[in-house]
C-alpha cells in the first residue's frame, strides 16, 4: 500500500479545531468540501430552518505510517467536542494519478 486516504467528516463548528489537528501531524495538502450534508450520531445536519447544522468533509492522502498519528489526534478532539460530530476513516488508495 503506497497512500492512505483519510477521510474526516466533522461539524463545521469546529473547521479551525480539525485543521490545527492535522497540521500539528504534518498534514499540509488536503481537499475540503464545505457545508455537508447528512445525519449521524449527533443527528441531522440539514443545513435548514429545523436541522440548521452542517459538516465539512476533508480528505488527505497520507503516507501509511502518519495513518496512526492522525487518527490518534483526532481520537483526542473528538473527546475535546464531545457533542459536536467528528468521525474519520483512512482507506487505503489503490491507485492515483
Amino acid at each position: 500500500m503506497d497512500k492512505v486516504a483519510v477521510f474526516v467528516i466533522y461539524d463545521r463548528a469546529i473547521d479551525e479545531e480539525v485543521l490545527s489537528a492535522l497540521g500539528e501531524c504534518g498534514v499540509q495538502t488536503y481537499t475540503r468540501w464545505h457545508n455537508a450534508t447528512g445525519v449521524g450520531s449527533t443527528g441531522p445536519h440539514q443545513g435548514d430552518t429545523v436541522w440548521p447544522a452542517l459538516n465539512n468533509v476533508l480528505m488527505a492522502v497520507i503516507e501509511p505510517e502518519s495513518r496512526g498519528k492522525i487518527l490518534e489526534r483526532l481520537r483526542a478532539l473528538r473527546e475535546d467536542y464531545p457533542y459536536t460530530g467528528l468521525r474519520a476513516l483512512a482507506v487505503p488508495v489503490l491507485e492515483m494519478i
